[in-house]
């Protein structure tokens, strides 16, 4: 018998009566995420590596990208060039042309492979370098050859992707000017000058768009247009008329070597995959399937541009234009289609341009979300890109000097500099890792964790058994360092070409100034 109670402490508060906007906001919690912002340098300095996980708080955001979405907006980005241009070129280069146009998708994809295995091994060495995702390929850049190559490579990236977005613009432009000129017989005539100025009104709201996991949707309408484009130029293949022997003009010679030069500047453009690589990389759920990505989405594009271009090839032979559309009878679904490129187009710029945005931002120091600011830097971009639309006389006129010139250190010879330097800082950073973990106890720096891995794996499959060959045969390409090898011989590959190929631009060059657009030529004629 107790006459007092001790109070509970623990028990529930009364629900209060008061209405609910009266009543105190409760905040949701705030969700942590690892961060080095805070790290105590006087007890440890932290000039390239870092192991002190600190926190900050962030705020929601959208849901990052699947595999499924991510090959999509690889097949967005190729856009409709490969279709047009790759049918005359394959001709032009008689079947030895299908092998130097594999040979150059394959070289993208291993490069591409490269990029994104850079970009995993610098999480590990520097876990910082994520807050830097808005630049990450400057990032890597400076990381492994420091503050100058990054300037050198934002400049490269830029361009790249500036130049890229101009021929798309002069393209669409010239598809809207052809429907209105063939449905009128000749009688009227939209200019070009004007169409491209729709054309960037059409891209500029889709422009204030973030990264590309704000894009989802806007990447699943692309691959809907490119899959009815597709359809669509098939089916005025085989009901256009045929010209002269199927295959006529393809033979076994070999072409110059200009001709091969000016073919590699042209492919360089059309499958460059690598300025948007990383930041796609970066918006992924599973960052190591960016590489199955591209692979998935240059093999989709290529696969079905090289069957459109034998189709091309059976029908017109060497009497095929350089721009395919330009060999097509007129019909409705002909004007369909080129009103579909051109949409089709606009989004492809659209998605190909965030990371050149998103690193003008991080300069200018702007917010992830939308913004005046936002809108004004990217609609100003675009209006410069549609000036020089204005001014440049047909769309592959860009095509060399950007394929050769910009495109290709940016495809070919930085991805496997930076493997090869950031490996061996990789290399490095693991053997001070062990000295500091064992500190005076003796060990073999010539530790092979991959060695050590497939020895239980080759006692136990038999020695003849496939899979026994496999292993054995994996092992002695780690042994050889074969991945060094191969990255050597594309830095070879990537200097050479990109010297011989900047060495002819520089000669063919004044053919932009020759040859004026006739929006140049109207001014001209209007203030004289």
């Amino acid at each position: 018998m107790f006459l007092f109670r001790r109070a509970n402490k623990n028990a529930a508060r009364r629900p209060s009566r008061a209405p609910s906007f009266a009543l105190p906001k409760r905040r949701p919690p705030v969700q942590l995420t690892p961060s080095h912002q805070h790290d105590q340098l006087p007890f440890l300095s932290r000039s390239r590596f870092s192991a002190l996980p600190h926190f900050r708080a962030y705020e929601d955001e959208p849901e990052n990208l699947s595999l499924f979405i991510a090959i999509l907006y690889v097949v967005d980005l190729f856009g409709i060039f490969p279709f047009i241009t790759l049918p005359a070129l394959l001709v032009k280069l008689g079947y030895f042309g299908l092998l130097l146009v594999l040979s150059i998708i394959f070289l993208q994809i291993y490069t591409s492979f490269l990029l994104s295995q850079c970009w995993s091994m610098a999480e590990l060495l520097d876990p910082s370098i994520s807050q830097k995702r808005n630049f990450p390929y400057a990032a890597l850049a400076e990381l492994a050859y420091g503050r100058y190559m990054s300037v050198l490579v934002s400049v490269l990236l830029d361009l790249s992707i500036f130049s890229m977005a101009v021929p798309s613009v002069v393209m669409a432009a010239q598809n809207l000017e052809a429907v209105v000129l063939r449905m009128s017989a000749g009688h009227y005539n939209f200019s070009y000058c004007y169409w491209a100025i729709i054309v960037g009104l059409v891209i500029c709201p889709l422009m204030w768009l973030g990264s590309p996991k704000h894009m989802r949707g806007l990447a699943i309408i692309a691959v809907c247009v490119m899959i009815t484009i597709v359809g669509l130029l098939w089916f005025c293949l085989l009901a256009a008329p045929s010209l002269g022997q199927p295959f006529e003009g393809i033979t076994l010679e070999l072409p110059g070597f200009l001709t091969v030069l000016n073919s590699y500047s042209v492919l360089a453009f059309q499958f460059d995959i690598h300025p948007v690589l990383l930041t796609l990389q970066i918006d992924m759920k599973n960052k190591s399937q960016v590489s199955w990505a591209a692979l998935s989405g240059i093999a989709i594009t290529c696969g079905v541009a090289i069957f459109g271009s034998i189709i091309a090839a059976y029908k017109f032979g060497s009497m095929i234009a350089n721009n395919l559309l330009q060999s097509l009878p007129t019909s409705i679904p002909f004007y369909v289609m080129l009103i579909l490129m051109s949409l089709q187009l606009c989004f492809s710029v659209t998605v190909a341009s965030s990371a050149m945005f998103l690193q003008i931002e991080n300069y200018f120091k702007l917010p992830e979300s939308l913004s005046l600011k936002r809108m004004l830097i990217r609609s100003s971009v675009l209006g410069l890109e549609v000036l020089m639309a204005e001014f440049v006389p047909s769309f592959d006129a860009l095509m060399d000097v950007v394929g050769g010139t910009i495109t290709g250190p940016l495809v070919f010879i930085l991805p496997p500099l930076l493997y090869r330097r950031i490996r061996q800082m990789e290399r490095v950073h693991q053997r001070i890792a062990a000295e500091a973990s064992y500190g005076s106890m003796p060990l073999d720096l010539n530790y092979d964790p991959v060695e050590l891995e497939m020895e239980p794996l080759l006692v136990a499959s038999q020695p003849h058994s496939p899979r026994g060959c496999w292993l054995r045969l994996m092992r002695l390409l780690h042994r050889l360092e074969c991945d060094v090898s191969c990255t050597m011989a594309v830095l070879i590959f990537g200097l050479l070409a990109t010297f011989l190929s900047t060495y002819l631009n520089l000669f063919t060059i004044t053919d932009l100034f020759t040859n004026n657009s006739p929006c140049l030529t109207n001014l001209t004629k209007h203030f004289n």
